[in-house]
């Protein structure tokens, strides 16, 4: 929760010479804390480009944490507290201060070598400077850090376990369509040999002879099927327009040819 104004925010002065440039010392519900620009400035980007990346990186940012989020009668008052114009925009309607955390998640998104650089920097002489780096945390203050580290964590373990189940979702999903993909393949395959008589149920003799290498002839098939009662199947013949596709039974009985082992 922030605090008021009166007793969250306090502007300095003096300024500290942190380069690339001059900016006012910010400090926000006990901390000190840097604005975007600055960020941009010394990272070497544009505010632009820090603030699409905290929006990429959402997931990654604890507001109260990492940054404060600005508007109404607290920005008004910083406006006013500050001196120098460049700081704050004078139309802003909100502004996002980054804590010491903020800063150091920003500059690794960053990542170059300037970013880091002037992150080190911040780091030794604003964030931690050395007149008040020996004073020991408070028990409300050591209370606090312990809350944050351990929200960071939860925040971590939700996001690891998110993108686990995320992985195994995907690739079960993935298995799943491979199989419906070869299944439907495997049907339209099948279909495809039984219009032309070339499967388990029945064959064309010309089929046989292909897969055998052998000729057969079609009246003892013939005979065979008119004897049990049982009609040939008519397939398509790119030679004859169609031709009888004798059954299984037909082949196993006349020339003891297996179809099942065949095709």
């Amino acid at each position: 929760m922030q605090q008021s104004t009166s007793t969250a925010l306090n502007v300095a002065n003096p300024h500290l010479a942190v380069d690339p440039d001059l900016f006012p010392v910010i400090e926000w519900a006990g901390v000190r804390v840097v604005t975007t620009d600055t960020l941009a400035k010394g990272y070497g980007t544009d505010a632009i480009r820090i603030q699409q990346n905290h929006l990429r990186n959402e997931s990654r940012f604890v507001e109260g944490a990492h940054y404060f989020i600005l508007k109404g009668g607290d920005l008004k008052e910083l406006k006013n507290r500050l001196s120098s114009s460049e700081s704050v925009g004078k139309h802003a309607r909100s502004l996002t201060l980054w804590t010491e955390k903020g800063a150091a998640r920003m500059s690794k998104i960053v990542d170059t070598d300037e970013a880091w650089s002037f992150f080190e920097r911040l780091e030794d002489s604003y964030f931690r400077p050395h007149s008040s780096a020996a004073l020991p945390l408070s028990y409300e203050q050591a209370l606090e850090d312990l809350l944050i580290k351990v929200k960071e964590n939860r925040l971590l373990t939700e996001q690891r376990d998110h993108a686990i189940q995320t992985k195994a979702w995907i690739g079960e999903k993935r298995e799943a369509t491979a199989m419906a993909t070869a299944s439907a393949e495997k049907r339209k395959a099948n279909a495809l040999a039984e219009k032309l008589g070339e499967c388990k149920k029945h064959a064309a003799v010309l089929a046989v002879e292909k897969k055998l290498n052998a000729k057969f002839k079609w009246q003892p098939l013939r005979k065979w099927c008119r004897e049990n009662e049982i009609a040939p199947h008519e397939v398509d013949d790119p030679r004859f327009g169609t031709v009888k596709s004798w059954p299984r039974a037909a082949w196993l009985a006349v020339y003891s040819v297996d179809l099942k082992k065949l095709f």
